[in-house]
């Protein structure tokens, strides 16, 4: 007999509930009822809550994100995880025998100084050509740079995959990020597919700001990739408005969480609304509540509410 599940709470908008990684969400929930799909071709939701979950563990550090996968089961179920941090760019990637999983950690939020460098590359947004054939965002280009490629004796995320995604492992790729976590999956996505070779299975980006121009967008589309990435916006999150549209543009399928929580596929890309920066914020008793352009932002909010739309 299959027992009733309950949905996630959903936290108060204070910086103390929403800020990342929440040791208090309980990770990969009910994961033998609700198995990863590794040969998906298209949106699927219990994907989306999987993804979810790696790109919000991304923010924990390297111990926390290996007890999660011990507490959670992953690691008795074959699960491996290998933690790469080069530069200001972290990453972890886990596997099975089915498929492959790359998350990229988001800006950081305890860390203050890190906090500082990583808003610092956000906002190098000059669009800078490389070798995708478009313009891409100045700061995100570093970033993926500093982690693709072997440098000073450490191998990068290109060598790590490589023997993982060997023919005939059987092994699946997919690639997710939580805001800059979300920009800088999108250009390891393209990487992936024009540098190594490999077969990107699927890309779930939660909460990313525009990456590049109009022919970065194209070459995207060209590769096979524009298809196989879902992009999931909650509500007014504001990294989606991002930095200018005369200059950036969105890729991949747009999949919308509404204010009431509930997921909706297959919309048409909303129109471009100018960037408004919030008034302040509203004091409620000793704590302060996060206004709505900016909480909607958390990863917390976006794992919570896929699994509840399951």
């Amino acid at each position: 007999m299959e027992t009733s599940r309950m949905n996630k709470p959903i936290p108060p908008a204070t910086f103390k509930n929403i800020r990342p990684p929440n040791k208090n969400y309980k990770f990969f929930e009910d994961r033998q009822h609700h198995p990863f799909l590794p040969l998906a071709t298209s949106f699927e939701l219990v994907n989306a809550g999987w993804m979810a979950d790696f790109a919000l563990l991304a923010y924990a550090k390297k111990r926390t994100i290996q007890k999660t996968f011990d507490d959670s089961g992953l690691t008795a179920d074959g699960f491996v995880m290998e933690f790469l941090s080069r530069g200001i760019t972290q990453c972890f990637v886990a596997h099975n025998n089915n498929f492959v999983v790359v998350s990229v950690r988001g800006t950081e939020i305890d860390n203050v100084w890190g906090a500082i460098v990583d808003w610092s590359r956000n906002f190098q947004l000059r669009p800078k050509p490389d070798d995708s054939g478009g313009l891409v965002h100045e700061g995100f280009m570093k970033d993926v740079a500093e982690v693709w490629n072997d440098t000073g004796g450490e191998r990068g995320l290109k060598s790590y995959l490589q023997p993982l995604l060997l023919a005939g492992s059987g092994r699946t790729l997919w690639i997710t990020g939580h805001s800059l976590g979300a920009a800088v999956a999108t250009l390891v996505a393209e990487r992936a597919v024009r540098d190594a070779g490999f077969a990107v299975r699927g890309v779930y980006t939660f909460g990313s700001p525009r990456v590049g121009d109009v022919k970065f967008k194209q070459y995207y589309e060209a590769r096979g990739l524009n298809a196989k990435t879902n992009r999931v916006v909650y509500d007014i999150d504001v990294a989606q408005r991002l930095f200018p549209d005369a200059a950036y543009t969105h890729v991949g399928q747009f999949v919308f969480i509404d204010a009431a929580g509930h997921l909706h596929t297959n919309l048409p890309e909303p129109p471009t609304e100018p960037f408004e920066i919030p008034r302040g914020l509203a004091a409620n008793a000793d704590r302060l509540i996060i206004p709505a352009l900016i909480a909607d932002h958390a990863p917390i909010y976006y794992a919570s509410h896929i699994w509840n739309n399951q």
